[in-house]
């Protein structure tokens, strides 16, 4: 009944908006109940909403069945942001469009890749901006010591390095399940990719560049090599 289930791709997207609600509820309990900062419940957010990629790569038939969640939430996050309605989600000050991007990402890299036989590259991107960048963001801000500037943005060499040590080991175990070996290449070259663009992005812009960054490394390096 259950493996049945999980063959319906309606099925799954109705899953898909029920993980992604259940990940907002966890962040905004950490928010009220521990008083963990917006930047930190974001993190929580984006860590568990990048998890399902893998999930969704691995269960959906169809592209667009798999990135109309995705779809659906680059409205809503557009319209909290705008209005301001789920502090959760939103940067602290005066925000950025940084939510808007991240399930813009998810939903056109699905798009993009699947027609190719991506969808271990759209894993490997979004795994990048989920695990690596929220390390990057936690890890700079708490022991970042030693500045780093590249294209005008504000990071640190210990975010950075972070980033890229987290983003491998995400992309070599979140692209394992689907490949069946150990990509140990392409998740070096999209890891770089990656870093080098979450290091030169702006505010917010990390949740376009990276993934795309990432996934498309890791489809042109796995495709070389294949």
């Amino acid at each position: 009944m259950i493996a049945h289930w999980l063959d319906s791709d309606p099925i799954l997207t109705g899953l898909s908006f029920a993980w992604i609600l259940a990940v907002i509820v966890v962040g905004e309990v950490a928010r009220r109940a521990v008083g963990a900062s917006p930047d930190l419940t974001r993190k929580i957010i984006h860590v568990g909403v990048a998890g399902w990629a893998l999930p969704t790569a691995l269960l959906f038939r169809s592209a667009w069945w798999a990135a109309l969640c995705p779809l659906v939430f680059v409205v809503l996050n557009a319209i909290s942001y705008r209005l301001r309605l789920m502090a959760v989600i939103e940067e602290e000050g005066e925000g950025s469009p940084g939510t808007i991007y991240f399930p813009i990402s998810f939903a056109a890299l699905i798009l993009i890749l699947w027609p190719m036989g991506g969808r271990a590259a759209m894993v490997a991107g979004l795994y990048a901006m989920g695990f690596g960048d929220a390390a990057a963001s936690v890890v700079g801000r708490r022991w970042g010591r030693h500045p780093l500037r590249l294209g005008g943005a504000r990071k640190s060499r210990e975010g950075t390095l972070v980033m890229g040590v987290v983003s491998m080991a995400a992309i070599l175990f979140g692209t394992f399940p689907l490949l069946g070996y150990w990509a140990w290449i392409p998740a070096l070259g999209s890891a770089a990719a990656a870093t080098l663009a979450e290091a030169v992005a702006g505010r917010g812009l990390d949740n376009l560049t990276v993934p795309f960054a990432g996934a498309l490394s890791f489809w042109g390096l796995e495709a070389l090599l294949r």
